[in-house]
């Protein structure tokens, strides 16, 4: 089979670069709303959207998520569930590193979409020597605009300077893999690292 003419790796965040959320910090800000858990997840994604699309601050997030409980602001530590917000997405994926450090000479272009919180992102650009290896890295909160629209892969082609077909994506959410493809792109549905590194040889030169 005919390899593609892949010129840019372009990386979800996640639960690709990332490991998926971290429990102790879930658990964490569970203890601080005096929440069992049960349906927790709802209330953290109702309104997750606009706040990684930047529409949303942290503050408005947490309050909409108090309220939910029937807490007072006065009466919770916001800055701490932000905090732990944060760090519930900072256990790096060392096997993904370490691949990206040793596939950096062989791949043209390397580029990050992610759809991230303006909080999660600063942390990021204060603690993350790595980032430096990308080219391009597009975040949601910084554009306004969310995976899969397809909006947000046609700026990172376009800022990369190459047609979507030229670019491989890579996601552990179906839905966002699925948006790249009808934006035009290759890609690769995260599932584990050892899958994705037989995948990502069917597309990347040796």
């Amino acid at each position: 089979m005919k390899k593609a003419n892949i010129k840019a790796l372009i990386l979800d965040y996640g639960g690709v670069i990332s490991e998926w959320q971290r429990r102790e910090n879930v658990e964490n800000m569970l203890r601080i709303l005096d929440s069992d858990g049960d349906g927790f997840q709802d209330v953290y994604q109702g309104k997750r959207e606009s706040y990684d699309a930047g529409q949303t601050t942290a503050a408005e997030y947490w309050k909409h998520i108090l309220q939910h409980y029937g807490l007072a602001e006065r009466d919770v530590d916001i800055d701490r569930l932000i905090r732990e917000d944060v760090k519930s997405w900072t256990e790096l994926n060392e096997s993904m590193m370490d691949f990206i450090r040793e596939s950096r000479a062989r791949i043209h272009k390397l580029a990050i979409i992610s759809n991230m919180t303006w909080d999660t992102l600063v942390y990021m650009q204060a603690n993350y020597r790595w980032l430096e290896l990308f080219d391009e890295m597009i975040f949601s909160c910084e554009i306004g605009i969310n995976k899969p629209d397809r909006r947000i892969y046609e700026i990172c082609s376009a800022r990369l300077g190459l047609a979507p077909a030229e670019c491989l994506f890579v996601d552990d959410s179906l839905a966002n893999v699925e948006g790249a493809r009808r934006a035009g792109m290759h890609a690769i549905h995260f599932k584990s690292f050892s899958e994705f590194s037989e995948e990502v040889e069917q597309f990347l030169d040796r």
